[in-house]
């Protein structure tokens, strides 16, 4: 049975407060800057390969000047991917740890207790010809109440009474039975 802290430790995020910000505000490379950074590549290995086709003596605009070219292309386009699939891969390790922090253990266990939970209610509100989804605005607050006094109930340190003592009740008179306490002839006062 669920009570007190371990309730809490069920989706507990005080351990790591910014988890949650941190996995809805990941940033990943944009289309945008892949096609800069792509761009930009081949404007700076396009440029040596426009200037090695004149060291060459090669016509301007001929077959082997755009095949030079279409090289230098091909270059600058297998560079880019590789760039950008290390990008690719260093923000997929990023978004695994940030996931493995916030999706841990104890969070999977709790979403699979409150997963059954609701599906034992489903279950009982079929059962009675109810509709859970169509009650729900009714019973969340009264569930919310319930366990709120449960877990406020179970979270108090339990201490012993006070004796009678402490409360100033006087000790009762010696008697030998209990008969002796109900007897109706002999009251004792």
């Amino acid at each position: 049975m669920l009570y007190g802290k371990e309730v809490f430790l069920i989706l507990d995020s005080a351990k790591e407060p910014n988890k949650w910000e941190d996995v809805a505000s990941y940033e990943f490379i944009t289309a945008r800057l892949m096609i800069l950074i792509l761009v930009s590549l081949a404007c700076a290995i396009q440029i040596p390969f426009i200037y090695m086709a004149s060291l060459w003596d090669l016509e301007s605009f001929s077959f082997m000047w755009w095949m030079l070219q279409f090289f230098g292309f091909v270059m600058a386009t297998n560079l880019g991917a590789v760039i950008l699939a290390i990008i690719a891969q260093d923000s997929a390790t990023k978004v695994g740890e940030i996931q493995s922090q916030a999706f841990t253990a104890d969070f999977m266990v709790g979403i699979e207790t409150l997963t059954k939970i609701l599906g034992e209610f489903n279950k009982t509100a079929t059962t009675e010809g109810e509709s859970l989804h169509d009650q729900i605005e009714e019973f969340a607050p009264q569930f919310y109440r319930l366990g709120l006094q449960y877990l406020r109930t179970h979270a108090l340190p339990s201490e012993e009474p006070p004796s009678l003592d402490e409360l100033g009740v006087a000790q009762p008179d010696d008697y030998h039975h209990e008969e002796e306490l109900f007897d109706a002839k002999k009251p004792k006062t």
